[in-house]
C-alpha cells in the first residue's frame, strides 16, 4: 500500500508505505497547502498591468502586459562612433508600440523573491486573454535573439539591472520594466549573443526597417503597430511558460520537475518534518 493522508476530527495522519506514521494539527495542513499554492507576495498589491502569477516553489514566474502606445526612445545614431558601450551616440525616436508582454521569472531566497537572468519580451497585437494566446517576437534592439533546444529566446539581458537594496518583487519589476524601455538601444545584442529580433524581423512589414521608417509610419498613425504582422513565436503563452521553469530548473543543473518532488504527501512529509 502506497502513503496514505488521511483528515479528521482535526488532526492530519500521514502514513507512508515503509510505515512511518506522523501526526499534525489541521491547520498545519492549511498552512502547508497556502506555502504550495500561494506564492510569497508580503501582502503587496500586483502591480498594474501583471496578467498571469505561476508559483512553483521555489520559482514565481509574473507575466506583465504593457498596453499600446507611442514612445520615445533613445536609438543608436547611425553616425555612432561604437555600437554600444560607453562612447555610443544615440538620437531620440518615437514608435508605436503594440501590447508588449514582459515574463519575469523569480527564485526564492529565505523570505525574499528575487529575479533570475530568465526574462523575457514579446509582442502581440490584442490583449492577453488566456493560456492558449499566440505572442510575436518584438521588433526591438537589445531584445536578443537566443537558440534554445525547443524554441528561440526573446531575451532581456539585465547585467546592469538596478532597483534599490531591500527592494521586493513589484520594485524588481518596475527596475526591470525600466531597464527594458528606458536604456540606450544599440547593437550589444548583435556582438554579444548574434542578433537582436529587430534585425531578425527585417522583412515582416515594409515600414519597420530602418527605424526612420518605422518612426515615420509612427507620425502618422499611433496605432500603426497594431496592424505589423509581427513575427510569430511558435509556442503560445503556456508552453512558453512551460519552457521558462524547465530552462531554469535545467541550467541548474536539476532534472524537469526538479524545483521541488512531485508527490504532494511527500512534499507535506518534508514540511511537517521542518515545523
Amino acid at each position: 500500500m502506497g502513503d496514505q493522508l488521511m483528515i479528521g476530527d482535526g488532526t492530519v495522519v500521514l502514513t507512508t508505505e515503509e510505515g512511518q506514521r506522523l501526526e499534525r494539527p489541521e491547520a498545519d495542513a492549511v498552512r502547508f497547502l497556502r506555502e504550495e499554492f500561494v506564492p510569497p507576495l508580503h501582502g503587496a498589491a500586483l502591480p498594474d498591468g501583471v496578467k498571469f502569477l505561476e508559483w512553483r516553489p521555489p520559482l514565481l514566474l509574473v507575466v506583465h502586459q504593457m498596453p499600446p502606445h507611442v514612445r520615445q526612445f533613445r536609438w543608436i545614431a547611425n553616425d555612432s562612433p561604437v555600437p554600444y558601450g560607453p562612447g555610443t551616440k544615440y538620437r531620440k525616436v518615437r514608435l508605436s508600440i503594440p501590447y508588449a508582454i514582459t515574463f519575469a521569472l523569480y527564485a526564492q531566497q529565505g523570505e525574499g523573491l528575487y529575479l533570475t537572468e530568465y526574462n523575457e519580451l514579446y509582442f502581440r497585437n490584442e490583449p492577453l486573454r488566456t493560456r492558449a494566446d499566440r505572442l510575436c517576437y518584438p521588433a526591438l534592439l537589445n531584445v536578443s535573439r537566443i537558440e534554445m533546444p525547443l524554441r528561440e529566446r526573446a531575451w532581456i539581458c539585465t547585467q546592469y539591472l538596478d532597483y534599490p537594496d531591500g527592494g521586493d518583487w513589484t520594485h524588481q519589476l518596475q527596475a526591470l520594466l525600466e531597464h527594458t524601455w528606458n536604456g540606450g538601444f544599440n547593437l550589444s545584442s548583435e556582438n554579444h549573443e548574434g542578433a537582436s529580433w529587430f534585425g531578425a524581423s527585417e522583412g515582416v512589414h515594409p515600414d519597420l526597417h530602418p527605424v526612420e521608417r518605422w518612426e515615420r509610419a509612427s507620425a502618422a498613425n499611433d496605432a500603426f503597430a497594431l496592424g505589423v504582422p509581427w513575427k510569430p513565436a511558435p509556442l503560445n503563452m503556456e508552453e512558453l511558460i512551460e519552457c521558462l521553469f524547465l530552462e531554469y530548473e535545467q541550467a541548474q543543473g536539476r532534472a524537469p520537475g526538479g524545483a521541488r518532488p512531485l508527490n504532494l504527501i511527500g512534499r507535506f512529509l518534508n514540511f511537517a518534518l521542518k515545523g
